[in-house]
């Protein structure tokens, strides 16, 4: 069940700023027909900390429900109060979610013991499997190999990472550990991480890019390493492209015929008139997938 490319799935919201659930169904009908053998709910790329409690109640719900059991789905439950974190939680299993995943608290400075506990709260009300989401360049905590080997002591359903991390040497410590589950986070680090023995990936780019990233698993799986490196080397320069670009991915989805309105604020929204430029630089980094179309018309043309 976990394993592969995963989404860390975009949250569409409407021209007021609210969650879009319809646009919400068509993003998951979208990303699974795509391939994606599972959908993270309500990560960082999902704006999951931008939306109240109530909002990430009814993305997880729509989402489970549109599912439909056609993939297995991670519910992202991280929050800096453990008790909103925990209710969090406690609804992703009544939902029907695979798995709950989160983030350290952030923003004070925690004791490990304070961190345990909190960890330890989330798990007790999920009662399904957890999966410690580490992204110390946002949560200004990096949980390390020796603090997950205590944790797993008092948590019994902690079973797995989000590792989004450069750090593969600490990765592959905790994949060592006794069942443990990890899944690689940065996007531009997919085939490394694979060879290092994730079981798969979860990420920003794999919503525009969901079929790209799966030959790329597929590729590796079956020891076609050539192949796979040259996918993970497109990815790479996509991914320089859109960075570059504030919004760039919610456009990039409008472009697939999935529009998802913007992001929230204060996350920035493409201007109009610099998707011109966007769609220049994705095409010039190798990027297969639609693009605008009079800049797509001009590449051809020219």
């Amino acid at each position: 069940m976990f394993k592969g490319i995963w989404p860390a799935m975009l949250t569409p919201f409407d021209a007021h700023g609210d969650v879009d659930l319809p646009a919400l169904d068509r993003l998951v009908d979208h990303l699974i027909a795509e391939g994606a053998h599972g959908l993270y709910v309500c990560g960082s790329t999902g704006e999951g900390l931008l939306m109240n409690v109530a909002e990430r109640m009814a993305v997880t719900e729509r989402t489970i429900q549109r599912v439909a059991g056609r993939v297995p789905t991670m519910i992202h439950v991280g929050m800096i109060p453990t008790r909103d974190a925990a209710t969090l939680a406690a609804h992703a299993r009544t939902a029907g979610a695979d798995a709950v995943a989160a983030i350290p608290p952030t923003f004070f400075a925690y004791s490990f013991n304070a961190i345990r506990d909190h960890y330890a709260a989330i798990g007790d009300a999920a009662a399904i499997p957890l999966f410690i989401y580490n992204i110390p360049s946002a949560a200004a905590i990096n949980v390390t190999p020796q603090m997950v080997a205590q944790m797993q002591a008092t948590i019994p359903n902690l079973v797995g990472m989000k590792w989004t991390s450069p750090n593969l040497y600490e990765m592959r410590q905790i994949i060592e550990l006794p069942n443990m589950t990890v899944f690689s986070g940065p996007d531009e680090m997919c085939l490394p991480a694979l060879s290092m023995g994730v079981v798969g990936a979860i990420g920003s780019t794999y919503n525009p890019m969901t079929r790209h990233f799966v030959r790329l698993y597929d590729a590796y799986v079956a020891g076609h390493l050539a192949e796979a490196q040259e996918l993970q080397f497109i990815a790479n320069r996509v991914i320089k492209a859109w960075l570059g670009h504030p919004g760039a991915l919610k456009v990039m989805m409008r472009w697939q015929g999935v529009p998802i309105g913007s992001p929230r604020a204060p996350l920035e929204s493409l201007p109009a008139e610099r998707e011109a430029a966007l769609a220049a630089d994705l095409l010039a980094a190798g990027y297969t997938y639609p693009v605008a179309e009079a800049q797509a018309a001009r590449q051809a043309s020219g």
